[in-house]
């Protein structure tokens, strides 16, 4: 691939993006059949896991329950369950996308990140 080919490449996928995506500032977690992995950084329409040792693959639907707390911060904790779709695994950890949740859950994850600063 050229070298214009793979600027072209890296820069089409990240303006893809519809949002910034946040670093929790403190424990925050996505529990996957009972077992909590660190949560890396999120947006409204996905997480990443980081470090992810675990038996999901790409392609995958998976039913998760992720906690986002940042220390300090007046929104205190947010809890929200739905089910992912795992779109990359690799050194960077596990990435998915939101496919389904409960639309309460949906407004409460819009409210939270608009709070939040895009840095």
């Amino acid at each position: 691939m050229s070298l214009k080919n793979l600027l072209y490449t890296a820069t089409h996928s990240r303006d893809r993006r519809r949002h910034v995506r946040l670093r929790p500032k403190g424990d925050a977690y996505v529990r996957i059949d009972g077992r909590d992995f660190p949560l890396h950084d999120w947006s409204p329409d996905g997480l990443l896991i980081h470090p992810y040792r675990g038996g999901l693959i790409v392609n995958q639907k998976a039913k998760v329950e992720a906690v986002i707390r940042d220390i300090q911060a007046p929104d205190g904790m947010l809890r929200l369950n739905g089910i992912v779709l795992v779109t990359r695994i690799d050194d960077k950890g596990l990435a998915a996308r939101w496919l389904m949740m409960p639309p309460n859950h949906k407004e409460k994850l819009l409210r939270y990140y608009a709070r939040k600063p895009k840095a």
